[in-house]
């Protein structure tokens, strides 16, 4: 790829200036390297104990579980661990997921917390410990103890708020019935104000820009002379001073007069038409250089690799970049923007393509640059300033002048010195021999080195000017959001989005068996994730399931993550008979129209469609045939995740995340037992409330029904309803 020129001019610094811009995706994931679930066997008890906390506040509770308990089991003993432990047993896990292990694992967390003293952490559990016990006295069929429940309601409420947080969102799948009635009461307010805080509508849209690459130097390539051209020069000087050395030799014969005058006329023409001659030429060289830059000229690029290690996809993605950029930086005055930046865009992409195509940098990266660009052409159209250059470079009339007067000049002196006789007639000869051997080549030399020592200032003044832009891009950036402030949104949003299902319903948590509430990344979302983390979105699907005694209702919702706006509701509702089957099961997936559509396979299992990927869906099927599906992220080796990374583990996070884990615990209980579930259930609860209650193990899913990811080879299996 070749432009005219090869490097922008001089950007004023004032021009530099930031805005809020939401990234542009181009189908791939935004990835931040930090550390926050990064761990290893040899780390301190201290580095675990912060790893775990992060994967419990980014919602991933069984990876959180896994890592207190061994650090429980070493004989790590405090307050503050033994509080996070319970709620990471406790968290995205439901009644009829009581189990053994869980039962004992909770009582590990206790056991740890009666050997240290009374502090804030110890309070917090044993408020967990009371709602808890209010809760199986609830599932048992008993009416609830009104002095336990306000002693559990007091302690929760004498909590710090961000105990309270804490607390209402890992028991969020426990707590039910009255009890949560009543803590609504109390939490719907601080929920509404919860889920927008901390600057969410601010900062949000900046978890999903990439880390912006640094602003690098375009080098000018030295000017390089040939050997030829300064023999030229040499020779043309060696013939000058044997022109002038002869006409002093000729002195005394002939016009001695006339033919000095005219060497000096000569000499002075000569020198006047070179120095001038070459103002002329540096000027029309900046210009081709700036008509470049500006767009002036357009030299048209193609979306192909030109070569030395650098992908096709990368000079796509940047020519994709830089085109929508400048679409959205349009100033709002009249004219054909379009046409008018097509030079200046086509220069650009040439830029970043040779800039960064072998930097280790990717095109998502250049992003808050092409931006940064795109404004300050904007600036310059909107000021009608774009193509100012081309009058500032333009000769002027004196220089024009005292050109054409140089070459007259000269002319005149070489027809005098051969008008004058004897030796000057030899003057004359070497004299235009000389001007013939030096002109070119004396204007090409010294207009190069004048073109290369201006591009190369441009280019520092530029680079000055973009570190300036890339300080302040780092300033805007620098309160992006953790992960667990997105995911502590996201299980905001899940709760908010719960109860107004229940309020559209006309229903209350008391006339709620269990409830499921699953998201999925919408078609058009942002994507960004955390180096061995989940993945985010910047807009979701959700989807709400009240089971009642009569029937189920599921509520879905498109959710605008960076704003928390929710719209278009879609209801439906069937009874539990009606459900066929609950499964996990690999799938075909086409994105279209900011949709995504299920593909069905060839009779091979195969997906014709090239645009067509292969990702894990939660799927129910109804048995009149119609389909409720939520599609998961799948990662595969080599593909999705990096070499310090387990594609399987990402798998696991993806299910955890978009709440499918819990869900299969549930809705494959109501897909096996179809209409009975309800008793059944209930019956479960029993047991398990007095189980618990007596301090004996609960026993799990009481009627033989199997632990949906007790094997991963086991997805896709089917549990059917009973006919």
């Amino acid at each position: 790829m070749t432009v005219p020129g090869h490097q922008p001019g001089p950007v004023a610094r004032d021009e530099a200036q930031v805005q809020q811009q939401i990234g542009v995706n181009y189908g791939q994931t935004t990835f931040h390297h930090n550390d926050t679930y990064y761990v290893t066997q040899e780390d301190p008890p201290e580095r675990k104990f912060a790893v775990a906390l992060n994967h419990l506040q980014g919602g991933l509770a069984r990876s959180a579980e896994e890592i207190f308990a061994g650090l429980v089991r070493n004989g790590h003993v405090s307050s503050k661990l033994a509080y996070y432990y319970a709620l990471s047993v406790l968290s995205e896990r439901s009644l009829n997921e009581m189990g053994d292990e869980m039962y004992s694992r909770y009582q590990e967390a206790n056991r740890v917390a009666v050997r240290v003293n009374e502090d804030e952490w110890r309070s917090a559990l044993t408020v967990v410990s009371d709602l808890l016990s209010c809760v199986w006295r609830q599932e048992s069929g008993e009416a609830l103890d009104q002095a336990a429940l306000r002693k559990a309601y007091d302690g929760f409420h004498a909590l710090p708020d961000t105990r309270q947080d804490e607390i209402t969102r890992h028991l969020d799948a426990v707590l039910g019935g009255a009890i949560q009635d009543t803590l609504d009461v109390f939490d719907a307010q601080r929920v509404g104000r919860a889920r927008l805080g901390g600057d969410r509508v601010n900062r949000a849209w900046k978890f999903f820009e990439p880390d912006p690459a640094r602003p690098r130097f375009f080098a000018v390539p030295p000017v390089s002379v040939p050997a030829a051209t300064w023999v030229r020069i040499w020779l043309g000087v060696a013939a000058l001073v044997v022109g002038v050395v002869t006409a002093l030799a000729s002195i005394g014969s002939g016009n001695t007069v006339l033919g000095l005058v005219s060497l000096v006329v000569f000499g002075a023409g000569l020198g006047t038409a070179l120095r001038f001659g070459l103002a002329r030429e540096i000027g029309a060289r900046q210009l081709a250089w700036l008509d470049a830059e500006r767009g002036a000229t357009v030299v048209k690029q193609e979306a192909v690799s030109p070569g030395h290690w650098v992908s096709t996809d990368f000079v796509q993605q940047v020519h994709a970049q830089v085109d929508s950029r400048f679409s959205e930086a349009r100033p709002h005055v009249g004219g054909d923007w379009a046409t008018a930046t097509l030079g200046v865009r086509e220069y650009l992409k040439w830029r970043f393509v040779t800039l960064y195509g072998n930097a280790q940098v990717k095109a998502p990266q250049l992003d808050w640059l092409i931006r940064w660009h795109a404004r300050r052409t904007a600036q310059r159209w909107r000021a009608g300033t774009m193509f100012d250059h081309r009058s500032e470079l333009a000769p002027s009339a004196r220089t024009t002048a005292l050109f054409r007067v140089g070459a007259v000049a000269a002319v005149a002196g070489f027809v005098g010195l051969g008008s004058s006789q004897a030796g000057f007639v030899g003057s004359a000869v070497f004299g235009a021999l000389g001007a013939f051997l030096l002109w070119r080549a004396t204007i090409e030399v010294f207009a190069s080195q004048q073109l290369r020592a201006d591009q190369a200032e441009a280019s520092r003044q530029l680079l000055a000017d973009e570190e300036q832009g890339y300080a302040e891009w780092l300033a805007v950036l620098a309160d992006r959001p953790t992960d667990a402030e997105m995911a502590g949104w996201l299980d905001l949003d899940k709760s908010h989005l719960r109860a107004s299902a229940l309020r559209r319903a006309a229903l209350t948590n008391r006339d709620v068996v269990a409830h499921v509430v699953l998201t999925e990344g919408a078609g058009d979302a942002l994507r960004a994730r955390e180096f061995r983390g989940p993945m985010r979105y910047s807009k979701y699907v959700v989807l709400v399931f009240l089971l009642t005694t009569s029937g189920v209702r599921e509520i879905e919702v498109d959710l605008d993550f960076l704003t928390g706006d929710v719209h278009d509701e879609r209801r439906t509702s069937f009874r539990y008979d009606a459900l066929a089957s609950a499964r996990v099961s690999e799938v075909g997936i086409r994105y279209a129209d900011k949709k995504r559509y299920l593909v069905r396979p060839d009779d091979a299992g195969l997906y014709l469609d090239k645009h067509t990927v292969r990702k894990r869906a939660f799927r129910l099927r109804l048995v009149d045939g119609e389909e409720i599906s939520v599609v998961v992220e799948t990662y595969r080796r080599q593909v999705d995740v990096t070499e310090q990374e387990d594609a399987a583990a990402l798998n696991r996070f993806a299910l955890e995340a978009a709440g499918v884990v819990g869900a299969l615990h549930v809705l494959e209980a109501v897909a096996a037992e179809g209409r009975d579930w309800i008793a059944r259930e209930q019956e479960r609860r029993r047991r398990r409330s007095d189980d618990w209650r007596r301090g004996a193990r609960p026993r799990l899913l009481g009627d033989g029904l199997r632990d949906p990811f007790g094997d991963d080879d086991q997805d896709g299996l089917e549990v059917p309803a009973p006919r």
